[in-house]
């Protein structure tokens, strides 16, 4: 269906001049998204937007209450279709708004979305369905969290973030601007930049202003500023142009960085410059690298040349102020996770002091730390505190092979090297937070204009009415597009009625319910007084005698401070309703062919007299004879089960009671004695209306009641089983890996357990879950150590199915004892054999099993129990209730099992 179809014939046939704009080509070309629905929100139009933003083709005809593939609400949980505002919209017969919804494409990709959705009525007021109108939110979230983010950045950066106008006077002042030149925000926005600069350094101002107006970037100024209390300090000052929406420059923004530090450890290296070559090359190495990792290496290679130590490490606290390695030299992996964490200093200690030890050994530290310092060599060692701004951030530390002294020299040396690090770390930080400011007050500007440019167009393409008052007494309302062609008016002309005189429209009037209004009875004016005006309904009329009818809202518009500065009104033009009487016959001619294709049936019960109407097809459903139901509701209620005859009764009454939807599941007994199962859905009539009628369908749903069983009881079987075997699974992972410290041979293990456990359940699979012969399973278990005359391995005893549960249980012992046999039993060795007898015990209903092996190594009783005899001694235990009795004889290992045997399996 086309836009032409939801719009008035009269505008698309009886009125159409050459002058009239086409409608439906407006609808489909339209860039936001639109859908229709008819009263039963079955979709009967949408344009390429609504296509595009649910990322499906919707099925016309098919489709019900929403174009989306599934819906969910703002907190993640699902939305059902039949609960989407549009759903609401139509059963509530009235327009839904400021729900917002994320709509889930069959790709997987979600689009927050505001919907718009406006029941229409015909000129009886009866409901002929529902246009929506969807707005993308997508641009809107994503800006509100940069923004938040951006924030958050300049405010915590160590840096100095100012903000000034094109005249020098201070816009904005960040945290870091307090620390640097001690005033606070409050001191001094408003006040000329002028403040911070000493006298002899004025002239630099207005060159940088001329620099900034000319759109230039003014990168690392080094210069010297003033503070509150009247110290200079040395600054690296970066000025950029800020700029509008539009692109003009609007002032500046500048970052300043406390450099006196460095001027101080410039000059102090320059004067060391000979004797300190380490420090130089790792000066010149990190003011040169861009990245994080090559400072480490730097500072690693400047450690272990000026300090002459064997090894070096940084660390760095991290975001949970634990003390954590970021590079190191010499330590193995193995230390590195020892001491990960351990730090003689918490995170942001005041002053903290180098500490040296000496001697390992002497040293009155943990025994834990000191064993994992011993172990990897270590004799000596000092922690040298990384600060910055008076707060420590980590640590360097230096490692000797043997007990050693730390001269005054090493200790100056390495404090000056912590330093260097310290503010290197503090320049890469505050560099990169810098470099993130600054795109994404970029990023920023570009959304800024770019939602302005959406929202202006969207009110120009969106195919609803829209008009504005930006002033309290409405004297000038402008609109979009829509709202000057449905006025017949120029499109700079002002829209409101309360303009002076000669100012004002003067081709129509406005009316409502017939009486004609006033200027301030208008809804726009109503609104700019503080007034929600809700669904209301108007009928403008032409000086030529034509007339349009609208419907909308309008609301207050309000400043930061609460007060109304104006109004903004919404409306859609629903003239179209006055024809739609035909279109509602129509679609009650088809409803009744769906009714006759889908087999189901229609009823009614007139509540006043109390006759009960059947459709033929509802005859039939019932196997009664056309034309034979009695027509009253004992006839009714003489088909249903009597066990489901008070629900019907009560859900009948609940729906009068509640002029609510009436929906019932039940069983009717057929004349010839079959029971169906039936579901029914009605509506009761408008009490104002002639007749007070309860009316709906009812459909068979007996194969569906069916297949609905059936596929329960399949998931409740397959949940039963893959619990049972993730149990098994998860055991003997915790077991193997728990019991066995070498990775690779746990892993191993692990992985022949599984196939073992796979075999089984393989045996289990083909004999579909019935139970497996005890002779079967352990044939599969011994068959990979057989000889070639297949006499070390014997099997005897009578004929004996174990269930599931059994078979998995007893074939993973089988496994554990045919491994260890392999590896240290009797299928170790070619004169090696194992006998494996059972007998099954009728009376007591016991199996029992015995392993026995002969002609292998000497056996030796184990030290220590493994997951193998675990599995055997325990696990047997419990889940069978069983008993396990090993007996390590030097000529070769005895197992005896006894377990429950289920009465009525076959021995």
């Amino acid at each position: 269906m086309h836009g032409a179809e939801i719009l008035p014939k009269t505008t698309m046939d009886d009125v159409k001049t050459p002058d009239t704009p086409d409608y439906r080509a407006v609808l489909d070309a339209l860039a936001v998204p639109v859908y229709a629905t008819d009263a039963e929100g079955i979709v009967t139009y949408f344009n390429a937007a609504a296509a595009a933003v649910a990322g499906r083709e919707p099925e016309l005809g098919k489709d019900r209450w929403c174009v989306s593939w599934q819906l969910r609400r703002p907190d993640g949980s699902p939305l059902p279709h039949d609960q989407c505002p549009m759903a609401r919209a139509l059963k509530e017969g009235r327009p839904i708004r400021g729900e917002e919804l994320i709509a889930v494409r069959p790709d997987g990709a979600s689009v927050p979305l505001l919907p718009h959705p406006t029941p229409i009525f015909d000129d009886t007021g009866a409901l002929t369905g529902a246009v929506n109108l969807l707005m993308d939110l997508s641009g809107t979230k994503d800006m509100e969290r940069s923004s938040r983010y951006l924030a958050a950045i300049v405010e915590s950066s160590d840096d100095a973030i100012v903000a000034k106008n094109l005249d020098g006077i201070i816009t904005s002042w960040n945290r870091g601007a307090q620390r640097l030149f001690g005033y606070t925000a409050e001191e001094v926005i408003g006040e000329s930049i002028t403040i911070l600069i000493p006298p002899e350094r004025l002239s630099e101002e207005p060159r940088i202003l001329e620099r900034i107006r000319r759109g230039e970037l003014v990168d690392h100024f080094e210069t010297r500023r003033r503070r509150k209390d009247g110290t200079l300090v040395d600054i690296s000052l970066t000025v950029s142009p800020v700029r509008d929406a539009t692109g003009r420059i609007i002032g500046a923004s500048k970052i300043a960085r406390d450099i006196t530090e460095t001027k101080s450890a410039a000059e102090a290296l320059t004067a060391r410059f000979r004797e300190q070559a380490a420090l130089y090359r790792l000066t010149e190495r990190v003011q040169r690298t861009k990245r994080i990792e090559e400072v480490y290496e730097a500072t690693l290679d400047a450690i272990q040349g000026a300090l002459n130590c064997d090894r070096a490490s940084i660390l760095l606290f991290d975001d949970s102020g634990i003390m954590r390695f970021v590079a190191a030299r010499g330590l193995s992996e193995h230390y590195q996770r020892a001491v990960d964490g351990h730090s003689p200093w918490i995170a942001g200690a005041n002053d903290p002091e180098p500490i040296f030890v000496e001697n390992v050994d002497e040293a009155e530290i943990s025994r834990e730390l000191k064993e994992s310092i011993v172990r990897e060599g270590i004799g000596a060692l000092a922690f040298f505190p990384l600060v910055t701004e008076g707060r420590l951030i980590g640590k360097f530390m230096t490692y000797y092979d043997r007990p050693h002294r730390f001269a005054e020299t090493e200790v100056g040396m390495a404090l000056t090297i912590a330093r260097q690090l310290g503010f290197s770390i503090q320049r890469m930080r505050a560099e990169y937070a810098r470099r993130q400011a600054e795109e994404q007050l970029r990023r920023n500007e570009a959304n800024e204009r770019a939602r302005a440019a959406e929202l202006a167009a969207i009110m120009e393409a969106v195919p609803a009415l829209i008009w504005i008052a930006r002033t309290p007494d409405c004297r000038v309302i402008s609109g979009n597009n829509s709202s000057y062609e449905i006025l017949r008016l120029p499109h700079d002309s002002n829209l409101s009625m309360s303009a002076p005189p000669g100012e004002h429209p003067t081709n129509f009037r406005v009316f409502s319910e017939g009486r004609a209004l006033s200027p301030e009875e208008m809804p726009v004016q109503r609104a700019a007084r503080g007034e929600e005006v809700q669904n209301f309904e108007e009928e403008v009329r032409f000086d030529d005698g034509s007339s349009r009818h609208i419907f909308g809202n309008a609301t207050p518009l309000r400043d930061v401070t609460g007060e109304v500065v104006g109004a903004v009104a919404a409306a859609v033009d629903i003239t179209g309703r006055k024809q739609a009487e035909e279109a509602l016959q129509e679609s009650e001619r088809r409803l009744q062919l769906a009714l006759d294709a889908g087999h189901m049936g229609a009823w009614e019960w007139n509540l006043e007299t109390g006759a009960v109407i059947w459709s033929p097809g509802l005859e039939a459903l019932h196997r009664v004879e056309p034309g034979t139901f009695g027509g009253t509701l004992a006839d009714f209620k003489r088909d249903i089960h009597p066990d489901d005859l008070p629900l019907i009764e009560r859900e009948m009454a609940r729906a009068i009671e509640t002029e609510g939807d009436y929906h019932v599941v039940y069983r009717a007994q057929l004349p010839d004695g079959t029971i169906r199962w039936m579901e029914a859905f009605g509506q009761l009539s408008p009490r104002n209306g002639p007749k007070r009628r309860l009316t709906g369908v009812c459909m068979d749903i007996t194969e569906r009641r069916e297949a609905e069983a059936q596929r329960n009881l399949l998931v409740a079987e397959l949940s039963h089983r893959v619990k049972n075997t993730l149990a098994i699974v998860g055991s003997i992972a915790r077991q193997t890996f728990s019991t066995n410290p070498d990775a690779t041979a746990a892993h191993r293990s692990f992985e022949a357990r599984i196939r073992a456990l796979a075999q089984t359940h393989t045996r289990l699979a083909e004999e579909s879950w019935s139970g497996v012969s005890l002779k079967t399973v352990l044939f599969d278990e011994l068959a990979p150590y057989h000889d070639d005359s297949r006499t070390n391995v014997t099997l005897a005893g009578p004929p004996a199915m174990l269930p599931p549960k059994h078979a998995l249980t007893l074939g993973m012992a089988a496994h554990e004892l045919a491994t260890n046999a392999a590896k240290h039993g009797a299928l170790s060795v070619k004169s090696g054999k194992v006998d494996i007898e059972w007998m099954i015990d009728v009376a007591s209903e016991r199996l029992r099993i015995c392993w026995s092996e002969t002609g292998g190594p000497a056996v030796v009783a184990p030290k220590h129990n493994g997951f193998g005899r675990l599995l055997l001694e325990r696990v047997l235990a419990s889940d069978l209730g069983g008993e396990v009795h090993l007996e390590f004889a030097p000529q070769g290992l005895v197992c005896t099992i006894d377990v429950p045997y289920p009465r009525g399996a076959p021995g």
